[in-house]
């Protein structure tokens, strides 16, 4: 058996607690914690159960679909218009501007030659928002796999807590069994019972604490996924993420290459920049060219449809000076843009040094720990066979019972918090594609 599953499945049964003739083999739980590897395995296909399923990701395809028929009908925009018009007039004998045929059909069709760019400034907007949309898209399939990861980690935490409460509680249940022999033998002051009862309530509660945690931990991660978790499966063992450089710097410009949540924000901003650029072309007339087919006449009658070839300009600045308007809204919205793109590169880096901070610290507190734990461990061999000798008080006993709960406890939210900074780097460094194995 691997050391994950060594640590999930360690025996809850025997515990011979201090004051007994053994202390609980807890230094098993240390050593299975010494070598362990986190379940990647597990991970992954969770990541694709939530990327497969939830509504969001749905909705950022069918957004990011919106945006690719946009530029198709940006690019429309360069063919010629057709249109056709049918006008019946009904007028009076003496109406002399209508003396010719009742009905009027005309077909046209209009190509516009030169508009000052807005129709190239068209296209490059909905070419930047086919790139925003489909930055995000990614950047909502990232999010679903960092909060996949973040509530496997709160479970796993949770878990591990309950699993050392409880086999904590079970040796306080053996320690309030034994004092509670020893006051009635007159051997132990009542006080000595009081105050192991008053440790196995505060366990009780604990345990009741952790088991929420897990059960809401879970809940939150079954959201995700769309179905009951299968708990017996997420206690399988695998390899955490491959190792990252540790050079802080490089792992910085490698996330703004992949970070999604950038890629949004510059399209976003070259979105509004062609956006100006529309606002600005407003300003500029159309110069266009219109095909006329005519049937029908209504000053004359005529049995022949007549055709017509126009060159002509138009121009719609809008009223007043609501064009000058516009442009000053369009270049502070790209200022605006480009700010928020600054913000997010640096709310990655703050985001990417905190989890590099952390994932550093916690192979060291995972060592320091693990051994604390042992000696933790072999304080509380010792104190028991001194209390056995009169040499240590009752209280000292139960300290040192609590002090390897608490450090049992540590540990399990270290090794949460372990894996969970260890995940989002992967994810913000490498990518949600390279770290499903999707791309290369």
């Amino acid at each position: 058996m691997t050391a994950f599953n060594g640590l999930l499945s360690l025996p809850r049964a025997p515990h011979h607690p201090p004051g007994g003739r053994r202390w609980p083999v807890r230094l098993a739980l240390a050593l299975a914690l010494a070598p362990l590897a986190c379940p990647a395995q597990v991970i992954v296909p969770l990541i694709r159960e939530a990327l497969a399923t939830h509504p969001a990701a749905q909705s950022a395809q069918q957004q990011q679909a919106a945006a690719r028929a946009g530029l198709a009908g940006a690019r429309w925009q360069y063919w010629p218009t057709p249109s056709v018009s049918v006008e019946n007039a009904q007028t009076g004998a003496a109406d002399s501007s209508y003396r010719g045929d009742a009905t009027v059909s005309v077909l046209r069709l209009q190509q516009p030659l030169w508009n000052g760019g807005r129709l190239a400034a068209g296209v490059a907007r909905a070419e930047a928002g086919v790139v925003g949309g489909q930055a995000a898209f990614d950047e909502v399939r990232l999010q679903l796999a960092l909060r996949v990861v973040q509530a496997y980690g709160d479970w796993l935490g949770a878990h591990l807590k309950t699993l050392a409460n409880e086999r904590s509680q079970a040796a306080h249940q053996g320690l309030q069994a034994r004092v509670q022999r020893r006051i009635e033998q007159g051997v132990a002051a009542e006080s000595d019972g009081v105050l192991a009862v008053q440790r196995l309530q505060a366990l009780g509660a604990d345990l009741a604490l952790s088991r929420s945690q897990q059960a809401i931990a879970l809940g939150r991660l079954g959201q995700l996924i769309g179905r009951a978790p299968d708990v017996a499966a997420l206690v399988a063992d695998q390899a955490l993420p491959g190792p990252l450089s540790a050079d802080l710097t490089e792992l910085l410009m490698q996330a703004r290459t992949a970070s999604p949540a950038l890629q949004k924000a510059r399209a976003q901003t070259q979105a509004l920049a062609a956006a100006l650029a529309e606002r600005r072309a407003e300003w500029a007339p159309e110069v266009y060219l219109r095909l006329e087919r005519q049937y029908g006449n209504a000053s004359v009658r005529s049995g022949a449809a007549d055709s017509r070839l126009f060159i002509g300009l138009s121009s719609r600045p809008g009223a007043g000076l609501s064009a000058l308007s516009g442009i000053d809204t369009a270049r502070a919205q790209v200022d605006a843009a480009a700010a928020d793109e600054q913000a997010q590169a640096r709310a990655l880096a703050e985001q990417l040094m905190a989890d590099h901070a952390l994932a550093a610290s916690a192979d060291a507190r995972l060592a320091a720990l693990q051994g604390s734990l042992q000696s933790a461990t072999e304080v509380g061999q010792a104190y028991d066979r001194q209390f056995l000798a009169g040499r240590k008080s009752w209280l000292d006993v139960m300290n040192a019972a609590r002090e390897l709960t608490q450090t049992e406890l540590a540990l399990a939210d270290t090794l949460a918090a372990r894996m969970v900074a260890r995940w989002r780097l992967a994810l913000s460094v490498r990518g949600l594609g390279p770290v499903l194995g999707d791309t290369p």
